[in-house]
């Protein structure tokens, strides 16, 4: 049903759809995600991965799918934020790049949001091994969500430019982050 109304009406329409789509609770680690139901949970998750989920391409579209990994390294664990801003910023090419960092609270903590668009370098492989995919027309979400029991958790949504945007709403809500409510950054 969606399909024909979705390339009718671009990106604000996707967005709505996705705002209403029905959502399911999923716990990761201590906190709590609110997901689309479309949104398809790994089976097998790999070290320091507490959640994973693979978004569906939409219909009709030829891009890839995006994907959606929480990570948790214990209550003192991940490096700081700026540490962490920067290493997810070299994961897109310089050249092209844009990016945005705001910050905001939610009921599970405060937290950092990081969005930036261009070639992702998608990791390919074990990560020791350094090796990369360059991705055009990508997105990228970042969360770094300070729970206020546990640490920090670093939340990643990347894919396609077109199904992260129209993901972007769904992704903040699963967190309970909304960025009415946020302010720009400021690097500590």
């Amino acid at each position: 049903m969606w399909t024909g109304v979705l390339l009718a009406c671009g990106l604000s329409c996707a967005v709505l759809a996705a705002a209403e789509e029905k959502t399911k609770e999923v716990e990761a680690g201590e906190i709590k995600l609110q997901v689309p139901e479309s949104w398809k949970a790994a089976e097998r998750l790999r070290t320091f991965r507490i959640a994973e989920f693979a978004i569906p391409a939409r219909k009709g579209e030829k891009e890839m799918d995006a994907e959606l990994i929480v990570f948790h390294f214990g209550p003192e664990g991940g490096g700081g934020i700026d540490d962490n801003i920067e290493r997810w910023k070299k994961t897109f090419d310089e050249k092209g790049r844009e990016m945005k960092v705001t910050q905001g609270s939610s009921e599970q903590g405060k937290y950092v949001f990081l969005e930036l668009s261009g070639t992702y370098n998608k990791s390919v492989g074990p990560p020791v091994l350094g090796r990369t995919e360059k991705m055009p027309n990508s997105r990228g979400l970042f969360v770094i969500l300070s729970s206020k029991n546990s640490g920090n958790y670093f939340i990643r949504l990347t894919g396609a430019d077109g199904l992260v945007k129209s993901s972007s709403e769904s992704f903040r809500k699963s967190f309970g982050g909304d960025a009415s409510k946020e302010e720009e950054y400021k690097s500590k």
